[in-house]
């Protein structure tokens, strides 16, 4: 996994330092091998799961591209 920040000008630490005490909205793009999409899926889930039961935990979804599309997209508040 390779982490890459979505705006190098002003990374995810320093925007997070920052936040102010409304929500805070992650977006999160994984590319998976076709054969690793299953394990993705249920590793997600359990990593949902255990957000959901943390304070100000807000919602979580997880898109995937149509047909045989590897691209998934987290959006969590």
């Amino acid at each position: 996994m390779r982490f890459e920040e979505m705006d190098p000008l002003v990374p995810l630490a320093k925007q997070l330092a920052e936040a102010h005490s409304g929500p805070v909205v992650l977006v999160n793009k994984f590319t998976v091998a076709l054969e690793e999409r299953d394990a993705f899926t249920a590793a997600w889930a359990d990593d949902a799961a255990f957000f959901k039961r943390q304070p100000g935990f807000i919602s979580a979804q997880l898109h995937r591209g149509i047909g045989e599309s590897s691209v998934f997209l987290n959006y969590a508040v």
